[in-house]
């Protein structure tokens, strides 16, 4: 009986001895992207343009800063934070264009890799600004602002509600990048 039991056992350790270790392919989250559809953002403040079906639009500003907002992608935890200032003259611009760019380059020029500025004159619309992409190990992978040189200013800063790795949610970053061009490109003051 010993012999026949211990027989059995060889016999079955023989038998998965012979199956090759196959590794586990690498698991990546799944990611649903909503279908690209765009209305228009509705705000009491002198300017407009079209955001995502998929984001809303929460208002976090003060009695003073009024016309601040939050475009919250859902989907993805990542907000887009604007910061809309009227101005009265070319020297408040000048101030504002400078903080614009410190903001940028101050706490990202020792954690990124390249900050890429790229300028917007939209003479059509009377639009001007500039806009920041940051690559490497940054908080915020996109920055802009935009003004008609006159009576209005409005700073966009880009940000993932979580600690990220960029290259982790590129595909990500990707696709609502493109909304947030979509925003700058329908852009208006009032």
């Amino acid at each position: 009986m010993k012999t026949k039991f211990s027989i059995l056992i060889l016999a079955a350790l023989f038998q998965f001895s012979c199956s090759t270790n196959i590794p586990k392919p690498k698991a990546y989250p799944r990611v649903i992207y909503p279908d690209k559809a765009y209305n228009k953002a509705e705000v009491k403040c002198p300017f407009s343009f079209e955001k995502p079906v998929y984001s809303i639009l929460n208002p976090y500003g003060d009695d003073v800063n009024k016309c601040w907002y939050n475009l919250v992608f859902t989907p993805f935890d990542a907000t887009l934070h604007l910061s809309y200032i009227p101005i009265t003259g070319t020297k408040e611009l000048d101030s504002l264009a400078e903080d614009a760019y410190r903001m940028v380059f101050t706490p990202h020029i020792q954690r990124a890799e390249e900050i890429i500025e790229r300028e917007i004159s939209d003479t059509s619309r009377g639009l001007f600004g500039m806009i920041y992409d940051l690559e490497g190990k940054t908080a915020t992978p996109f920055n802009f602002y935009l003004t008609d040189g006159a009576k209005h200013f409005i700073r966009g800063s880009f940000y993932f509600n979580k600690k990220t790795e960029m290259d982790s949610v590129m595909p990500i970053y990707t696709f609502l990048n493109a909304d947030i061009i979509r925003a700058l490109e329908t852009f208006q003051f009032q």
